[in-house]
């Protein structure tokens, strides 16, 4: 037996095939707790669903007047936030695909997990009513083939109901008439994958898109997915080019990412961009606890499944997410 093998852990061997070392003490993964979990879903049903409803006021109406009149309304008729339940059910279910992609990795290989805790934040303090989901791994991974399946299956799942929702999003969305009467507005990075949709979905004629709340959810969803897909720290991105090169290789490519982040928010300032993101993955010094058995190799498929990470992370990533602008122009979103 390797020095190395705690006795509490799973006994496997290096190569990731499952077999048992002898001797080693089996200790079956801790069921995480539910309740939780639950809690933080339902707080953030309430905090989607708000925030969809304020997209769709954004929407649907032009007057000041009118998007007063249906906020008041919501006093005597509850049932009007039920305006905002496409937004709500879309983007919880991309945050919920991401994380369930990691949770059945883990549950796979037989890594302790907890379920998906989704973080709720009121609007107007979060616009998209959420903050994300995470999940908590509370037991080493053995190789560098499980961190890189667990590391890549999140970002994989999500996407996958990102595209839907970001097709019927555009689908449904409108031309925005009102541009000339803006002296000043927020301006939405488009990634790649939004200019496509555009040319494939939208009808519209006009320049400028009002994107209909579906649409939004998609966006916060790339927006998401490409955050995690970073190479930096114990991001997904940061599992992935740790398994592919190693500690050495994971610590270089995670301090070029920083360079990189730091810039990009430069190029949107005085709009913060990544800066505060890049400074939170500074205080956590790109850590990345190394596996059991680092020296086993990925194998050539999941190199050629990294590839894919890497269009996927091309295809949502927005170098400026919003900018200022002081007079009227283009408008991305």
């Amino acid at each position: 037996m390797d020095r190395d093998y705690p006795p509490q852990f799973i006994g496997r061997s290096p190569d990731g095939e499952g077999s048992r070392f002898p001797g080693a003490a089996y200790q079956a993964p801790r069921p995480s707790g539910r309740i939780l979990p639950a809690v933080l879903f339902l707080a953030t049903c309430l905090t989607t669903l708000a925030a969809g409803f304020f997209l769709e006021i954004q929407f649907s109406t032009d007057s000041a007047e009118e998007a007063v009149r249906r906020v008041v309304g919501l006093v005597s008729n509850p049932a009007g936030l039920l305006a905002g339940a496409p937004f709500a059910i879309s983007i919880l279910t991309i945050l919920l695909a991401h994380e369930m992609g990691h949770y059945l990795a883990c549950r796979y290989y037989g890594i302790n997990a907890t379920l998906p805790y989704v973080l709720p934040a009121p609007p107007p303090l979060m616009p998209f009513g959420t903050f994300g989901a995470v999940i908590r791994i509370k037991s080493m991974f053995e190789n560098r083939r499980q961190l890189f399946d667990v590391g890549i299956a999140g970002p994989l799942a999500g996407f996958v109901f990102i595209l839907p929702v970001l097709a019927v999003g555009v689908k449904l969305s409108t031309e925005y008439t009102a541009i000339d009467e803006l002296d000043s507005f927020l301006e939405f990075g488009e990634p790649l994958l939004f200019q496509w949709a555009v040319a494939l979905f939208y009808e519209g004629e006009g320049a400028y898109l009002r994107l209909h709340p579906i649409g939004w959810a998609a966006w916060f969803g790339m927006l998401a997915t490409s955050l995690n897909l970073l190479p930096i720290g114990q991001l997904d991105g940061g599992h992935i080019v740790y398994s592919l090169f190693g500690s050495r290789g994971h610590r270089k490519v995670s301090y070029l990412t920083f360079a990189g982040l730091v810039l990009l928010s430069l190029a949107s300032w005085p709009m913060l961009g990544y800066l505060i993101f890049a400074l939170v993955l500074l205080l956590m010094r790109f850590r990345h606890p190394p596996p059991l058995f680092p020296g086993a190799e990925v194998g050539r498929g999941r190199v050629l499944l990294a590839v894919v990470g890497l269009v996927v992370f091309l295809l949502t990533f927005i170098p400026v997410p919003v900018q200022f602008v002081e007079r009227a122009g283009p408008l991305s979103l």
